[in-house]
């Protein structure tokens, strides 16, 4: 799939939607949006492989990303794939493709995730169609996460830094698609086996062709690196 950085450049209401010129630092259901030159400075260190500052960029981009999905996915394959399926699968483009933005700003950051989120969902919808024609849709999706990872999100337990502190339930999601992301693809397996498709260890290690045993030690470096990245993204999220 070709992700070059400039390609499509998305209409203007959708970049007025993604953008608020007039807002430094923005909050309240989507995270706390980094201020403009710290964006630029989390981009730069992305482009350079710093994993964590993507994430914090993604964030607060779910929602928007998430509802563009929704628009253009036919309707008649609603029923087979959850837009959330795709943007995963989007984000695994991005992490892939970061390295080749053209500038650490932030606009030419969102016409590049524009494009890609637009270039994936039409890879998606042609595969369905196709595996329509030949009769399988059921097996389209198998290499993607399940839509929903609140049953992964309850199994981590990450804790706030104080008692007091809970997040809101969509910025947490948020936070552990961009955390599964960023995992190898061999942890992002195991763990949509195991949990959110809900697979016993042996049927598991059937899916992997792997021994019962290494499919406990994936699933348990997994968590662990999940329980990590949580607990850092953690801070920046908003407190409700």
């Amino acid at each position: 799939m070709d992700t070059q950085t400039q390609t499509v450049a998305p209409p203007a209401a959708l970049m007025k939607d993604f953008l608020n010129p007039g807002v430094q630092s923005v909050s309240g259901g989507e995270g706390v949006r980094p201020l403009a030159t710290e964006v630029e400075i989390l981009l730069e260190q992305a482009i350079h492989g710093d994993q964590r500052a993507l994430q914090r960029v993604l964030i607060p981009y779910q929602r928007r990303l998430l509802g563009r999905i929704r628009r253009k996915l036919p309707i008649q394959l609603a029923a087979v794939v959850g837009p959330e399926d795709v943007l995963q699968e989007v984000y695994l483009d991005v992490f892939e493709g970061i390295s080749g933005l053209s500038r650490p700003v932030e606009r030419v950051f969102l016409r590049w995730l524009v494009t890609v989120t637009d270039h994936r969902l039409v890879d998606v919808v042609r595969r369905l169609q196709a595996a329509k024609r030949g009769g399988g849709w059921e097996q389209v999706h198998g290499s993607t996460l399940n839509s929903s990872v609140v049953p992964l999100l309850d199994l981590l337990h990450v804790d706030p830094q104080t008692p007091s502190q809970v997040y809101a339930q969509d910025e947490m999601e948020a936070a552990l698609r961009v955390a599964l992301a960023s995992l190898k693809e061999e942890y992002r397996e195991a763990l949509r086996l195991r949990f959110l498709e809900g697979l016993n260890v042996a049927d598991t290690a059937r899916r992997m062709n792997r021994t019962e045993w290494s499919i406990h030690k994936l699933c348990s470096r997994a968590l662990d690196q999940l329980r990590t990245i949580m607990g850092e993204l953690s801070r920046y999220l908003t407190k409700v």
